[in-house]
């Protein structure tokens, strides 16, 4: 039988406790978030502020509109009002290409600051997966290549979901019908399945080592039929709005909820990918029964 999310929680929680107990690296891990936090925030505000920047470089109707006067007024407009004007709109294209260009160096810096921040969580997640007893943060390059590939893995099993989401926009939209099933309802199955795929072969990667372990996805759906898709979907569904729930009642705390969260955020890793790991362990044992069943009928 597989396990209980009673007893799922209860496991995940004592290997989060005694991991952190023996590991001396808590600090870097909330480094590490407070990275990718923060780079993901200063990626955002530089898109935005992107955005605005190039909205206010477009020509405007009011600009276009202030040409179009009667011939007494062009004819008032003296040349060195006309070199004042060229000069002022050749300032203001400067300075929008030097904002514009920040803006992108900010994106650019942000998205490389936070993908080499996520690649060494990845991989330490990933030694969370194996289920090593003493976490630490040795073989830092392994750590960061392992990272790397935890990446491809989960962005490969995103693709179907990604396409589609994608493709679906080129049909008729504007259906009530299409837009539900097409735009929401398809779109929303493979994000689903994809996630619960990708969750399970990061571990897989994890345990076994090999890249390609983690594209068995026979293997995978028969470890996730042994415990039930849809049970398999209501323990995540269930951890996330208990884990959700602590983190917001943390949160409201006056003053020391937010830091208190941030301080909290290696424990919660911990224990996350510690109760994935343990749903496909539990999924893999039941597994094992099955196959010696048939070597046993082949016999």
């Amino acid at each position: 039988m597989a396990i209980s999310f009673g007893d799922n929680i209860d496991k995940s929680f004592a290997y989060a406790n005694g991991a952190l107990k023996k590991f001396s690296g808590w600090f870097i891990l909330i480094i590490l978030s407070l990275i990718i936090y923060g780079s993901t925030f200063a990626m955002v505000f530089a898109m935005i502020a992107l955005l605005v920047g190039i909205f206010m470089t477009l020509p405007t109707d009011m600009a276009g509109a202030s040409f179009v006067t009667s011939s007494d007024a062009v004819v008032a407009v003296s040349p060195g009002m006309v070199e004042t004007m060229s000069y002022s709109a050749s300032t203001d294209m400067m300075l929008s290409g030097l904002f514009i260009g920040g803006m992108l160096a900010v994106i650019l810096v942000s998205t490389v600051v936070m993908l080499i921040a996520s690649f060494f969580m990845s991989g330490f997640i990933l030694r969370v997966y194996r289920g090593d007893e003493e976490l630490n943060f040795k073989n830092l390059g392994k750590m960061f290549w392992q990272g790397i590939v935890y990446f491809v893995i989960m962005l490969i099993y995103m693709i179907p979901y990604s396409l589609v989401s994608e493709l679906v926009l080129y049909g008729p939209i504007y259906n009530t019908a299409y837009f539900i099933i097409a735009c929401v309802i398809i779109p929303l199955f493979l994000l689903i399945i994809s996630t619960v795929l990708a969750i399970n072969a990061g571990i897989r990667y994890a345990k076994e080592g090999r890249f390609g372990a983690a594209f068995q996805i026979g293997k995978l759906c028969s470890i996730i039929s042994n415990i039930g898709w849809l049970r398999y979907l209501g323990h995540l569904i269930l951890f996330m709005l208990v884990v959700g729930a602590v983190e917001l009642i943390m949160m409201m705390i006056p003053f020391i909820g937010i830091p208190l969260v941030i301080i909290a955020v290696p424990f919660i890793m911990i224990f996350q990918a510690k109760f994935f790991a343990n749903l496909y362990e539990s999924g893999e044992a039941l597994e094992e029964p099955a196959e010696e069943v048939l070597a046993v009928q082949a016999e």
